[in-house]
């Protein structure tokens, strides 16, 4: 199989965006819903991916391309950004936010962070998520980061096991209090590897 790995680029945002939703498993919906009247949770995606000035637009995203199809794709940025700061503030209802303070306040110092990875469920198995951990690895590096990290629900073991065996440690538990919005138990972990 000839896939093709190379950096995002602005026409990849409607389909990351979808990966991306995906990949979250509900967490956006909880976060996003309803937001913005008559705009769906991958437009709100969408339109922050194309924004280039953005700490997480499409510019920190890595594709895996097979026959002109992206078929999966990281998200990556310093995890500095992983914070509850005042655009969010000003755009997600405070209750919300409320919940996932104990989230927001659990990064990892210092590394990049995989925001988001997703395989399309027709190519998984095949190596491509380590083909794009190892890609995000070498991006980390030359960005002079000696670590990434990641969140992960705590009950998707199948991508636990994907970073367990790219080298990722848990770092630590994270408790999230409307887990039944979410369609989750256990929260999430906190995971980082070394590069």
């Amino acid at each position: 199989m000839d896939i093709e790995y190379r950096e995002a680029q602005k026409k990849d945002c409607p389909i990351m965006a979808e990966y991306i939703y995906s990949a979250s498993d509900g967490l956006l919906d909880y976060l996003f819903e309803g937001i913005i009247p008559g705009m769906t949770v991958t437009q709100l995606l969408t339109h922050g991916l194309e924004d280039e000035t953005r700490y997480n637009s499409y510019k920190g995203a890595l594709v895996a391309e097979y026959n002109h199809n992206i078929i999966g794709m990281i998200q990556l940025y310093p995890s500095v950004y992983h914070r509850i700061d005042d655009e969010m503030r000003s755009f997600i209802p405070g209750e919300r936010l409320k919940k996932l303070i104990e989230f927001y306040n659990s990064g990892i110092e210092n590394s990049l962070l995989i925001n988001a990875m997703f395989v399309h469920k027709e190519f998984r198995c095949r190596g491509i998520g380590t083909a794009l951990i190892s890609l995000a690895k070498s991006k980390a590096e030359s960005l002079g980061f000696r670590k990434l990290s990641l969140f992960v629900l705590a009950d998707n073991i199948t991508a636990q096991k994907v970073y367990h065996s790219n080298g990722f440690q848990m770092i630590r538990e994270i408790g999230f209090k409307d887990e039944a919005k979410i369609n989750h138990e256990g929260g999430f972990y906190s995971m980082a590897c070394d590069i």
